[in-house]
């Protein structure tokens, strides 16, 4: 079927209809007024989300990049966080190991 928009929604006939709302995942269901107003109600919804989208794309892209630096910064900052735990965990497990040493020899 060729291109259509809104307002020649009513002309469509009622099989053109069920086809549109079927591959937006609408209910196919109804007379064809119920089906012509759902149908008018998607085109507007999708309509309006391609204009938001086009208007802040620019925008949107450059949140969506500070927030994947944000939580790289953070990966990094989480990995140098376990190296300094590991290396204080080696650290304490050798004091242990030592003090118990000195333990057993202060008994012989």
């Amino acid at each position: 079927m060729a291109d259509f928009d809104i307002e020649s929604v009513s002309g469509l006939r009622v099989i053109e209809l069920r086809e549109q709302l079927s591959n937006r995942g609408l209910p196919t269901t109804g007379l064809k007024e119920e089906l012509v107003k759902r149908l008018r109600d998607a085109m507007e919804s999708e309509q309006s989300i391609r204009e938001v989208s086009d208007e802040n794309s620019p925008e949107i892209s450059e949140r969506i990049k500070a927030v994947g630096e944000k939580e790289q910064a953070r990966e990094e900052r989480k990995s140098e966080s376990e190296i300094n735990l590991n290396q204080l965990l080696a650290v304490m497990m050798d004091m242990n190991s030592n003090l118990k040493e000195m333990k057993a020899g202060q008994r012989e």
